[in-house]
């Protein structure tokens, strides 16, 4: 049996997932993998924090304002927050895959 989701937008009718297949076959997803999606998210954090930390010693010197400095530094510091939290929920899945009884 095959299905399609559509979305009315504008008076219209547009396709916006592929139609499902038979229950045998898999198509290949698109799109970057978790682990691809973890580096780029690790690789934008330590971008952040370097950012940051050449824009903290800016501001001490006087090349950057401080406005701009601090900025960086709360964005740095959110971008860690979120490494944490997504961390946190990594090691909990394994944790919890790790007490399943086979």
């Amino acid at each position: 049996m095959k299905s399609s989701v559509g979305a009315v937008s504008g008076g219209g009718v547009q396709h916006i997932a592929p139609a499902l297949a038979s229950p045998g076959a898999s198509a290949p997803i698109a799109g970057p993998g978790f682990g691809d999606v973890l580096k780029s998210m690790l690789s934008d954090m330590d971008h952040s924090l370097r950012a940051a930390e050449q824009n903290a010693i800016g501001a001490m010197t006087g090349d950057v304002s401080l406005q701009k400095a601090v900025e960086s530094v709360v964005q740095a510091e959110q971008k860690v927050q979120l490494t944490v939290a997504v961390r946190d929920k990594i090691v909990a899945a394994y944790l919890e895959l790790t007490r399943m009884q086979i």
